[in-house]
């Protein structure tokens, strides 16, 4: 079962910093950068019959995660595109995707690809991503059933069909559909581009499947309306 979020998100720290070696390989084009996660779990208090929380005695569990992406994976996209692949990192690791996290994750990735642009990245030896999260369980408690990401109920198939628009792109359409990372081609083709509400466009088979799982928009976050 899924956690589906209804109330204010709760407080959550990130803080993100980027170690240098100058002893590290430089593997140019091919290079993969590692993220070196540290993320402090903290059940969400109790709340008493007053209504007020029970701070006393809080659990909390620390865990320790590397992933390594390839470069032109990770900063290669626009930011629309990065944010993305932060949700998808973020679900990777079962760390629940709040805003602020998102954003300074998503800020420090799109700050990479700007110095990229500069100077090739080198001697990176490791990103390292330090998170302190609120969670209504520990990743891989609950019986299995209980998944710690927090998420939205899918989109019927009425909202799906009445608020999915499909659309052809122009000649100076040059994105890309963020679900499986794919050019979006331009013109008629036998792959279809959908428009959501928020004008975010995806190709329309990806956003279908996504918006059956989670009825927001993989890009903004915004919800499908019902």
């Amino acid at each position: 079962m899924v956690f589906y979020a209804t109330e204010a998100e709760p407080d959550s720290l990130i803080s993100v910093e980027t170690i240098y070696n100058k002893d590290v390989v430089d593997l140019g084009q091919n290079q993969n950068l590692m993220l070196d996660f540290q993320v402090d779990y903290t059940l969400a208090p109790d709340v008493d019959s007053d209504g007020d929380e029970d701070l006393t005695n809080l659990e909390t569990r620390t865990l320790h995660q590397i992933q390594r992406y390839d470069k032109d994976w990770l900063i290669g996209g626009d930011e629309d595109q990065i944010q993305a692949i932060v949700y998808h990192i973020l679900d990777l690791i079962e760390v629940p995707c709040y805003t602020s996290i998102v954003r300074t994750l998503t800020d420090e990735i799109v700050g990479l690809k700007e110095l990229d642009a500069i100077s090739p990245l080198r001697n990176v030896e490791r990103i390292k991503v330090t998170m302190d999260v609120i969670v209504w369980t520990f990743p891989g408690e609950g019986g299995g059933d209980m998944d710690v990401r927090l998420a939205v109920a899918p989109a019927s198939d009425e909202a799906v069909e009445t608020h999915l628009e499909t659309v052809i792109v122009g000649s100076d359409y040059e994105g890309y559909c963020v679900i499986c990372m794919d050019k979006i081609r331009v013109g008629t083709s036998d792959v279809e581009a959908a428009l959501m509400p928020c004008q975010h466009v995806f190709h329309r088979m990806c956003v279908e499947e996504w918006l059956r799982n989670s009825g927001v928009c993989p890009v903004c976050r915004a919800m499908l309306p019902s």
